[in-house]
């Protein structure tokens, strides 16, 4: 595959990807991309949460005055067949896109659409960072593939190998190391076009590929002190920065309150009996420990964050929980759990 330098693009999505590959595309003299994003409103987390961070998010307004920038809702034919047409675009290049591409626009940019997947294809065809923690797989890649109608199936034009990371490494860690994977990658996708040289497309493996959904935090990072406490730690790691952080529950004066953990450390000891998971054995004004069913879970208070204030020198003795059962019985017997916490 050859891609013509008078070729013109449709850069969608948006972040750090998206923010230098535009920057690369008129580094080289190619012909200026055009952005189209998602609604403004959608934006306001990335800006909130990383905005001060260029290794990690760089904001595209800061390219308005640069090129044309379009907001839509979505990303099916209908919607935006109007700007691409008026702008002659012939390729579209996804970066860290919400939108779901539709099958009207697949069939008609045929091979023409590209996306950059922050992870090793096939072998991981979903958000990759949480699972990696988990899985205690610690390295970065990145991928530049074709774009069908499977969930990042397409064939592969560039590709990283692995890079190793730090065992000690949180979802940020991943991400920054991530990034600089992917620049590379579109440094070189870039100057290919630039000097006219052929992409060796190559067909994914499919029988080597996994696919595991999208893990929302805020939803899907209620932390189990029934666990072992290694798997506690790995998923405290797992859900860290830029996420927002495993949670749990904690009662305090007859309320219930959610806590957001961000980091921790686990020491193995003897097994303790099943009732003192997620009991507040040990406190000071820096730390607590926190049983599990094979030790102790030890957080730094600056590890935590709360719902509301609460005085953290009358933490210890209390128990954390966090599952929907746990939930219901502190509601239904508030007044007596309070009595003994």
């Amino acid at each position: 595959m050859i891609i013509s330098k008078n070729s013109k693009f449709a850069l969608v999505g948006h972040g750090f990807a998206l923010f230098h590959l535009y920057n690369e595309i008129v580094k080289n003299k190619l012909i200026k991309p055009i952005i189209i994003t998602h609604k403004k409103q959608y934006h306001l987390r990335d800006l909130r949460e990383n905005k001060n961070d260029i290794l990690l998010y760089r904001n595209i307004s800061t390219l308005q005055k640069k090129t044309k920038i379009y907001y839509v809702k979505d990303f099916s034919y209908t919607a935006v067949k109007d700007i691409l047409k008026k702008n002659k675009i012939d390729y579209i290049f996804s970066c860290s896109s919400r939108f779901i591409f539709k099958k009207d626009v697949i069939n008609i940019f045929k091979n023409k659409i590209f996306n950059i997947h922050g992870s090793l294809l096939p072998e991981e065809r979903s958000g990759a960072y949480t699972y990696r923690i988990f899985n205690e797989k610690y390295f970065c890649a990145s991928t530049i593939h074709i774009v069908d109608q499977g969930i990042d199936t397409g064939k592969i034009i560039l590709q990283t190998k692995k890079v190793k990371i730090s065992k000690a490494s949180i979802p940020y860690n991943f991400l920054i190391e991530t990034n600089k994977c992917s620049l590379d990658l579109i440094k070189k996708f870039v100057k290919n076009i630039s000097l006219q040289r052929k992409f060796n497309v190559k067909v994914q493996n499919h029988e080597k590929s996994s696919y595991l959904p999208r893990f929302y935090t805020d939803i899907m990072g209620a932390i189990d002190w029934n666990w072992n406490g290694k798997f506690i730690e790995q998923f405290i790691k797992g859900c860290s920065k830029p996420y927002s952080g495993a949670f749990c529950y904690i009662i305090f004066k007859n309320k219930n309150y959610k806590v957001k953990i961000f980091n921790s450390k686990f020491f193995k000891t003897k097994l303790n009996h099943p009732f003192l998971s997620g009991k507040i054995f040990f406190q000071n004004y820096k730390i607590i420990k926190v049983y599990v069913n094979d030790g102790y879970i030890l957080i730094n208070f600056n590890n935590f964050k709360f719902e509301k204030k609460i005085l953290l020198k009358k933490l210890i003795g209390k128990t954390f929980f966090n599952n929907f059962n746990d939930l219901l019985k502190a509601k239904i017997l508030i007044k007596n759990i309070f009595k003994y916490q």
